[in-house]
């Protein structure tokens, strides 16, 4: 088996960063809202369109975060963390807590989760997980999280994709 290995002295060219995140763009993505409590506990969360299975057994989930961000540090220091999956009506939920800035919790309905990370109660799918690693990674940290407990809700909204820079309601299409 080959392993692939970077020639530390190599010069690398790095494409411009509006062209890359253009090409990203044409890229469908789920989003997530993920939550956690800091360590001296304030809510933290962040939107996130990078989020994915990693693997079914154990439960694993990955994303990244970037290192500035507030929602990084809670989760570092807490050690959990929800990821509330964003459907049709979710979505300028999922706007507001893209920003930064903000109170991003004010008027928002949540519960607390038996490891303390507030549960959006608009949302009807989340995962509720404990950090298993993080690796910085450029302007980012990868993050890991074991899948502790699930929530599928019966409202069964549309979901949507972020594509383009903007939202995409997914509908299904039926075979002709």
């Amino acid at each position: 088996m080959q392993h692939f290995v970077a020639e530390e002295n190599r010069l690398e060219r790095s494409p411009d960063i509006e062209d890359l995140k253009g090409a990203f763009s044409r890229l469908p993505s789920g989003v997530v809202v993920i939550t956690s409590t800091s360590a001296c506990g304030e809510f933290a969360g962040a939107t996130v369109s990078s989020f994915t299975s990693l693997s079914f057994k154990p439960p694993l989930v990955v994303f990244g975060l970037a290192q500035s961000s507030a929602t990084l540090s809670a989760i570092l220091s807490h050690g959990h963390f929800a990821a509330h999956v964003v459907a049709e009506p979710h979505q300028d939920l999922a706007m507001r807590f893209a920003s930064s800035g903000t109170d991003k919790f004010n008027g928002v309905d949540f519960k607390l989760s038996p490891f303390g990370v507030p549960l959006l109660t608009q949302f009807d799918t989340y995962f509720q997980c404990t950090l298993e690693r993080a690796q910085p990674t450029g302007d980012h940290q990868l993050l890991v999280g074991r899948v502790l407990d699930v929530s599928l809700a019966g409202r069964n909204a549309t979901p949507v994709a972020w594509l383009q820079r903007s939202f995409h309601v997914c509908e299904r299409v039926t075979a002709l």
